[in-house]
């Protein structure tokens, strides 16, 4: 298992990888719904959307959701070769990977907006990619009960502290809910060029502040692009591993390779971060 990295592997080589997982996973040649997709967030991306400009967000760029996508994509793989968390229907695991596709195209502007970038609307970006997503499935003929389904997939990678509990209507839809937001976590701290994205973050938490502000919401971020990074591990062990662990039922234990007691790729990468952040905060 391979970490998607602009510097080995490319991010555009990033769908090669999903599509071998996807259709080897469900016995497809081609990834149908979910490819259509893929093709609508890379144009979006890109500006080609016509009620949006391309991402200009420093951070939430589209390596950070194809990262996420293709630990999604790896988790739904490995899910089907043991019977722990149970069957999974290509059909819902089509809402996951819609999902976590479009999680963040909340960050998107609006056409013609020349002001600031995309990490102006981190308050309110759960909410607007979720609008992003139930229009294009409309405009993607799928019914209420789907569009409401990644709905709640998207709300789960809402990463406020204070969120209530999703609910989903069944449990298929509730282990996606967790694969989803697993991946959002997963994918970018494994990132090998995470720990040097930091200052990138802190540039949208800056900007995001700023609009917070303005909206009276009582924010509080690092002072510095150091201060971030010097908080990674007690982020990592005060808010990640609670929510891997309680709210997302540890389906990361999915990426153990071999399952189920193998060392996990990304929880190793994730440590050497967290090692060399400590190592070089003394």
């Amino acid at each position: 298992m391979q970490i998607l990295n602009e510097s080995n592997e490319g991010l555009y080589d990033a769908r090669d990888k999903v599509k071998a997982l996807w259709c080897g996973a469900f016995m497809v040649n081609e990834m149908g719904k979910a490819g259509d997709a893929w093709t609508s967030l890379e144009s979006a991306f890109a500006g080609n959307h016509p009620g949006f400009e391309a991402i200009d967000a420093p951070y939430h760029d589209l390596g950070h959701t194809l990262k996420a996508t293709t630990c999604y994509a790896e988790m739904v793989f490995k899910n089907l070769q043991t019977p722990d968390y149970g069957p999974l229907p290509l059909e819902i695991a089509e809402l996951g990977f819609i999902a976590i596709l479009f999680h963040d195209t909340g960050y998107l502007k609006n056409k013609g907006d020349l002001n600031g970038t995309g990490a102006k609307y981190a308050f309110q970006h759960v909410e607007r990619s979720q609008a992003f997503a139930n229009q294009w499935m409309l405009q993607n003929s799928f019914d209420q009960e789907a569009r409401s389904a990644v709905k709640s997939m998207i709300q789960n990678t809402d990463f406020s502290k204070n969120t209530t509990p999703v609910l989903f209507t069944t449990s298929v839809h509730e282990l996606v809910g967790c694969m989803v937001g697993t991946a959002d976590l997963l994918g970018q701290m494994a990132s090998p060029d995470y720990v040097t994205k930091l200052p990138l973050l802190h540039r949208e938490m800056i900007e995001a502040l700023k609009q917070g502000q303005s909206m009276g919401i009582p924010i509080e971020i690092p002072k510095t692009p150091q201060d971030l990074v010097r908080s990674t591990p007690s982020f990592f062990k005060e808010y990640v591993i609670p929510k891997l662990v309680k709210d997302y039922q540890n389906v990361f234990r999915l990426l153990n390779t071999p399952y189920p007691d193998g060392p996990n790729p990304y929880m190793e990468q994730i440590q050497r971060h967290l090692e060399s952040v400590s190592q070089a905060t003394r």
